[in-house]
């Protein structure tokens, strides 16, 4: 076994574990943090595939833009929006949640979910899969910064994106104030 299967499944147990994490602990400001681990570790495996571009994009986008917006929404919303699992009312979640729970249907799901990869990897190893051994003339992430930043390029349209989505936030920022006066 070489270094490079070792690093990924190191990466692929941190991404099991910590997507497990995100379902199953109390803290819904812990289960997002659990969330942005995770797409730090597939920004890992996207490192290991000599994808550069998509591993700056995945801690970019998803572990910083997304996880901070789902902060966010955890701050804005009123601790009495979020109920307790006990203070809700019996319903068809929390039979299914106990049935799930029972020594009779407490496997299922990992048997299904056994199944499920099972069916995966049949798929996959029956496919046949291009493999280029040549390498890129330059990394992708010089490419595309120098087509994003150049003068001629997307620069201005960027810049204006990130001032709408700016004010967006604000604006959600100042009717929540509003609403809680």
């Amino acid at each position: 076994m070489n270094a490079q299967t070792v690093i990924f499944l190191i990466l692929a147990a941190v991404i099991v574990v910590s997507a497990i994490r995100v379902v199953t602990i109390r803290l819904i400001t812990h289960a997002a943090l659990f969330m942005a681990l995770a797409f730090v570790a597939v920004a890992g495996i996207f490192l290991q595939l000599q994808a550069d571009f998509l591993a700056a994009a995945q801690v970019l986008i998803y572990a910083g833009a997304i996880t901070t917006m789902i902060m966010f929404a955890i701050m804005l919303s009123g601790v009495g929006d979020v109920r307790r699992v006990e203070d809700r009312p019996p319903g068809l979640t929390r039979l299914l949640r106990a049935a799930l729970a029972s020594r009779q249907f407490g496997y299922f799901p990992v048997l299904v979910a056994i199944g499920f990869a099972g069916v995966m990897y049949w798929i996959y190893g029956r496919a046949q899969w291009a493999i280029s051994r040549e390498l890129p003339a330059a990394p992708s992430v010089v490419a595309i910064g120098q087509q994003l930043f150049d003068k001629n390029g997307y620069v201005i349209p960027f810049e204006v994106a990130s001032i709408v989505l700016l004010i967006a936030m604000v604006g959600a920022i100042i009717l929540t104030a509003r609403e809680e006066r």
